[in-house]
Parts: structure tokens; C-alpha cells; sequence
């Protein structure tokens, strides 16, 4: 992972939970994604369910314009709360 490209993670996050802070959420449902710098169409998202209060860096997702995933399933954090 670039650098950018985490320094767009923790300001995707930081964005989600500021927004949940001020009451600009539809809770599960607000919709808040950034584009990736350097990268050909790629962007974070939210994982499905996740609270903007909850957002982290390492829980979002990287799409690209089709809603592929290109990398992570949002879930590595909750994996690794289990063990």
C-alpha cells in the first residue's frame, strides 16, 4: 500500500466519523467513498453495515468503477478482533 494511498484511509475515516459526530448520517446507509490518487478509477468505500462512527483505515474497501473489489473485504479488522 502507498503511502497516499493510506494517507486517503485515515482521511476517509476521519471524514466518516466527523460526519457521524455532527449527525450527517443515515446510519448504515450514508454513502461516503474517496477516489484513489495515482490509480486508474480505484476507490475506497465503506464495508456494508459499517457505522460511520466505526469507520478505520483498515476496514475499507478498494473498488474500481464496476464496484469490483480490488483489494480487502473490509473485514481483516474484524478478523483480527476475533483472535
Amino acid at each position: 500500500m502507498t503511502e497516499a494511498e493510506q494517507a486517503v484511509r485515515r482521511d476517509l475515516a476521519a471524514f466518516c466519523r466527523l460526519a457521524a459526530h455532527f449527525h450527517m448520517t443515515d446510519l448504515v446507509y450514508t454513502h461516503i467513498s474517496a477516489s484513489l490518487p495515482g490509480t486508474d478509477h480505484h476507490f475506497l468505500v465503506n464495508r456494508n453495515g459499517v457505522l460511520s462512527e466505526r469507520m478505520q483505515a483498515s476496514t475499507q474497501v478498494k473498488i474500481d468503477l464496476d464496484g469490483k473489489v480490488i483489494g480487502g473485504t473490509g473485514d481483516e479488522q474484524r478478523d483480527r478482533d476475533r483472535n
